[in-house]
């Protein structure tokens, strides 16, 4: 046999079932590799699709709750302006009420003082009548003026003489 030598045929052949062995391998296990990537993959996409979905779920509620936010607002806004309106007509009727009294005391305190004005002007009245009439019972018993008394000389004085020659002013 011309050409080729079995024992190398063999050889080559015994390298190539090695490789191929070693491919089988490394095919069986990038297989696996790959079957448990992709097992990786639908797990990945099942919480991906979960977490999409509770994604969702919080944006409606979200949603809902800002709706729910906003009404509460326009509801709390409709009860501050009512309030603020009732709070207004009190403070209106109070200042009302508050000023009808302040006319009743002014006009009370009127009335007291007229009338103790009236009793101060008899009372005064029936006073300078009292004096008048006590000054007019004077002067009709000053009527006759009495006798003007002596006048004492100041150099016949015994006590100043006295008080002149000891040199003292006291008596």
């Amino acid at each position: 046999m011309r050409g080729l030598d079995s024992d190398e045929v063999f050889e080559f052949l015994d390298r190539l079932a090695d490789q191929v062995q070693a491919g089988e391998r490394e095919l069986a296990e990038s297989q696996a590799r790959s079957e448990r990537l992709l097992a990786e993959l639908q797990r990945t996409r099942s919480e991906l699709q979960a977490v999409r979905t509770e994604v969702e779920h919080y944006e409606e509620a979200g949603d809902r709750v800002n709706e729910q936010v906003v009404q509460m607002f326009s509801q709390a806004q409709l009860v501050v302006e009512e309030m603020v309106q009732d709070v207004s007509r009190d403070a209106r009727e109070r200042i009302s009420q508050a000023r009808a009294h302040e006319r009743k005391i002014v006009a009370a305190a009127m009335d007291s003082a007229g009338d103790q004005v009236r009793e101060y002007a008899q009372t005064a009245q029936a006073q300078m009548q009292s004096i008048v009439n006590s000054f007019a019972t004077e002067v009709d018993q000053i009527a006759t003026p009495p006798a003007p008394a002596p006048v004492p000389d100041p150099l016949f004085d015994r006590e100043w003489q006295t008080r002149f020659r000891s040199g003292s002013d006291s008596p």
